[in-house]
Order: structure tokens, then sequence, then C-alpha cells
């Protein structure tokens, strides 16, 4: 079978990162900066470019900080940047959280039709898309879906709707947002099926991996971040957990991506060789996750009684996560 070039971490690379000062960005960063040789480039909107951190990365050599608004026509010039680049990592989106509106989830899409388009434009060989959870959260309620059902080629069902509506109302139903990760995910897989001998894609359904420690105790029904909810947060906060919550409290959970494991599941993407034949076309039918060019994969850490199944995960990227959010 024939398979793309593999990128190992003692070969220096040079790296673009969408999204490059968020929250996955600069973890991914930081962990490639103490981990391989690699040059980093942090593509990342003006308006998200804080000088603390800016400064603190940019007295590293190997890090380059370039300002962009995917969603201008005009950044495919600033994007020529991606002729000497080896890999593109993309995180960037307007709003990265469930609570985005169908405006802010199109201008997501527009920044990955973006990217995606000047990869193969300048031959990148290999695209990473942090895709979501989300895209299948639809099956959070069904009782017919138990431990381990959820495979990459199971059926899409986006957005993951609270039980409760006062939670909705503060931290929506992740409609928009799915949906503009499986606009990305599709056109991923369309772009492979030209492109994908010189230019591999892998898109990673990542959990729910918070800013900074990370702890599975600071996980909530509210699926965001405090900071990132809508308005009426606080007063919410202040009620009792309903059933609702307390039941959704419990998929989160099951969602958690550890740091660790989001560390190791991007580095192995980096560098696992995939199929660049058709043989495998059509194999699973149109959600078929093993493609020309294309892999896509779960990529949530090993929770107790969780949905997802992570066998397609652990043999194509050789990582077996021991992260609980239960333990």
């Amino acid at each position: 079978m024939s398979t793309s070039t593999s990128s190992t971490s003692s070969t220096p690379k040079t790296i673009a990162i969408t999204g490059g000062l968020g929250n996955l960005g600069t973890k991914l960063c930081h962990h490639l900066l103490a981990t391989t040789t690699h040059k980093i480039i942090l593509l990342e909107h003006p308006s998200y470019i804080s000088e603390t951190k800016a400064a603190a990365l940019q007295r590293n050599p190997s890090v380059t900080i370039i300002p962009i608004d995917l969603g201008q026509p005009s950044s495919i010039k600033i994007l020529e940047v991606l002729k000497d680049v080896d890999a593109v990592v993309h995180f960037s989106a307007v709003n990265p959280y469930p609570n985005a509106t169908w405006s802010e989830s199109a201008q997501s899409m527009d920044h990955t039709f973006m990217i995606f388009q000047a990869a193969v434009m300048h031959r990148v060989r290999r695209v990473i898309f942090a895709s979501s959870n989300h895209v299948m959260g639809g099956y959070k309620d069904d009782p017919l879906f138990g431990p381990s059902s959820i495979t990459p080629s199971s059926d899409p069902r986006v957005g993951t709707i609270p039980l409760d509506p006062k939670t909705i109302a503060i931290s929506g139903d992740a409609m928009g947002y799915a949906a503009a990760k499986l606009a990305g995910e599709r056109l991923a897989m369309t772009l492979a099926s030209v492109y994908g001998d010189t230019t591999s894609f892998v898109v990673l359904r990542i959990g729910w991996c918070q800013p900074g420690e990370n702890s599975p105790s600071t996980l909530s029904a509210a699926g965001s971040p405090p900071e990132f909810l809508m308005e009426g947060d606080g007063e919410a906060g202040a009620l009792e957990q309903s059933e609702g919550d307390k039941k959704d409290e419990v998929w989160f959970k099951q969602m958690w991506l550890s740091n660790r494991d989001f560390l190791s599941y991007f580095e192995k993407a980096l560098e696992l060789s995939i199929p660049t034949n058709d043989t495998t076309e059509g194999a699973a039918g149109v959600h078929g996750n093993v493609r020309k060019g294309f892999l896509l994969l779960n990529a949530m850490s090993a929770n107790s009684g969780a949905k997802w199944n992570l066998e397609e995960t652990q043999k194509w990227l050789g990582v077996i996560s021991s992260d609980n959010s239960f333990q």
C-alpha cells in the first residue's frame, strides 16, 4: 500500500499553527519547542496577539508570530509562507465554544476553507484539523448507544443540546459550532481525494481540553469555561444543579481530553503515515474514516463509560490513553 512520507520528531521541520496564541495552540507550541527541533510559525488574528504572550514566545528564535485574519481574502498572500512549511495544525475559530452563533460559525468555516486551500496550493505535506466531539453530540442522550459505541465512521449528529433549558441559554447547543467542524471534515476528505498524494489530512475529533491545568474537577454541564458563557451565567451558577445538568456533567466528563493525551495525539498525527492510494475509498460508506490521504479519529482520554470508541485512535496513533476524568 502506498503511504505518505512520515515526519519524525528528530528531523527539524517547520510547523504552522493557526490560532497559535490560543489555548490549544500555545500548549502544542510549547510542547514541540521542548521536545523537538522544529521551527514554529504561529498564525493568529491581530486582535488576539497580546503583548505579554507574544513577547514570551518571540524570545525563542524558533518561533515566528504572523498576524493574519484568515477570514479575509487578502490573507492568501500572507499564506505564501506555507511554501516552506512541512505541516499545518488548524485550531483557528472565530468562537471555539459551543455557544458560537451561526454567523461566527460561518466565519470559522471561512478560516478553515482558506487555510486548507493554501495548504494544498503550497503542497504542504500534512494538515491536521482540530475538529470536535460536538460533531457527534446528538448521541448524548440516545440509549441505543452505550460505551465505546461511537466510532469515527458513525453517522454525524451535530450539536450537543443540554437537558436543562436554562443551561442552553448560557452555554448554547453547539449546532453552529459543530456544523462548521463537520464542513471542515468534509472539505478535508474531498481535497485529500484529489491531492492526497502530496497533501494528506488528519482530522482529530477532540474532546474538552480546558485552558491551563485542565483538571477534570473544573468540568461542568455548561461545556465551556465560565468566562465564555453567555449573559446570565453568574445567576445560573448560583442555582442548585438541576437533574439535567447532573446527567450532562457526566457526558462532558466522559469527553475530557487531558493535556498529556492532547499533546501525544497531535504529535503522533504529525508523524504517522496514511494511505495515498484509492484502495480504501468507500470501504466504510460515505463516512469512512480512512481514505486516500485522509484519516479521521476520535481524540478523547480513556474516561470511564464514555461512548467514544478509541480503538482506531490507538491503532493509528499508537497512543493508549491512561488518563481518566473519573479517577
